[in-house]
C-alpha cells in the first residue's frame, strides 16, 4: 500500500515512468498518495542534491551550473509545475468573475502574465543558485524541492476545490485541516535541521506565501485548483532558494 501510494504520487509529480502495480487506480488510491508527496519531494531533492554534487566534482563554474540545475528540475517534472503556474499566472491576475478566470486556466494559449510568471520564476531561481557552491548549494536544492512538494498538502488542506471536475479534485476533497497543520509542522521542522536558522527562515517563508496564495486564490476563484498547486510548488520553491541565500550570509560558504 505504502509502495503502490508513493508510486501514485512519482506519477501525478514528474513524468518519471512508474507501474502502478496490478488493478485499476480509485479515487481512494489517489487520495491516500498525497501522503507521499513529501517523500517524493525528498526523491526529487535528492535527484537535484546529486547532480549539483556531480556538476561541482566536474569543476563547472556556479553560474553554469546553476542552469543546468534549474533546466533539470524543470525535465523531471517536464514542465507540469510551470504549466500550472502560467495558467494560474493568467487566471489570477485577470479581471472579472471566477467563472471567467476559471475558464483563461482551462485555455490551453498561454497569455501575457502566464508568460511572465514562467519567466520571473526561472530567472530567480537561476539567479538564486548563481553564486551557490559546495554541499550548502546541494542542500537548498534538497530543502525547495522537499518543501515544495510538502506544502501542496497546506494549500489542499485549506481550501475547496473551485470546479466540480478537473485534476487535483480528489487531492483537494480529500485534504484535512489537519493535513495542512501536519505539512506546515513539518516543512519548519525539516527547513531548521537542514540549514538551522536559515533553513527555519527560508521554510517559514515559503510557507507564509503558501497560506497566502491559497487564500487568495480561494477569495478570487472560489477555491484552489490543480494549476494552483503547480504554481505553489514553483513559487514555494523560489522562496525557499532566495530566502536561504540571503540568511546564508559568509560569502563563499553557501
Amino acid at each position: 500500500m505504502v509502495a503502490r501510494a508513493f508510486r501514485l504520487a512519482v506519477a501525478f509529480l514528474t513524468v518519471i515512468p512508474v507501474r502502478l502495480g496490478e488493478g485499476e487506480v480509485t479515487e481512494a488510491d489517489l487520495a491516500a498518495s498525497r501522503f507521499a508527496y513529501p517523500a517524493v519531494g525528498i526523491a526529487i531533492g535528492l535527484v537535484l542534491a546529486g547532480w549539483s554534487e556531480a556538476l561541482r566534482l566536474w569543476g563547472i563554474d556556479p553560474a553554469p551550473a546553476a542552469f543546468l540545475l534549474v533546466a533539470a528540475g524543470v525535465a523531471i517534472t517536464g514542465g507540469l509545475h510551470l504549466d500550472g503556474l502560467a495558467d494560474t499566472g493568467d487566471g489570477l491576475f485577470l479581471r472579472g468573475d471566477a467563472s471567467r478566470r476559471l475558464a483563461v486556466m482551462r485555455d490551453p494559449h498561454v497569455g501575457s502574465f502566464g508568460v511572465t510568471a514562467v519567466v520571473l520564476v526561472l530567472l530567480g531561481k537561476y539567479a538564486a543558485l548563481s553564486h551557490a557552491t559546495g554541499p550548502s548549494r546541494s542542500l537548498a536544492v534538497l530543502g525547495a524541492a522537499t518543501v515544495g512538494r510538502t506544502l501542496i498538502l497546506v494549500a489542499a488542506g485549506t481550501s475547496r476545490y473551485a470546479r466540480l471536475e478537473g485534476t487535483g479534485r480528489v487531492l483537494i476533497d480529500a485534504a484535512t485541516p489537519y493535513d495542512a497543520f501536519v505539512a506546515a509542522s513539518g516543512t519548519l521542522a525539516f527547513g531548521a535541521l537542514l540549514a538551522g536558522r536559515a533553513g527555519l527562515a527560508a521554510a517559514a517563508a515559503a510557507l507564509g506565501l503558501a497560506w497566502g496564495l491559497t487564500q487568495y486564490a480561494s477569495r478570487k476563484l472560489g477555491g484552489i485548483t490543480g494549476d494552483l498547486l503547480g504554481a505553489l510548488v514553483e513559487l514555494t520553491e523560489l522562496v525557499f532558494l532566495v530566502i536561504l541565500r540571503s540568511e546564508h550570509i559568509p560569502a563563499g560558504r553557501w
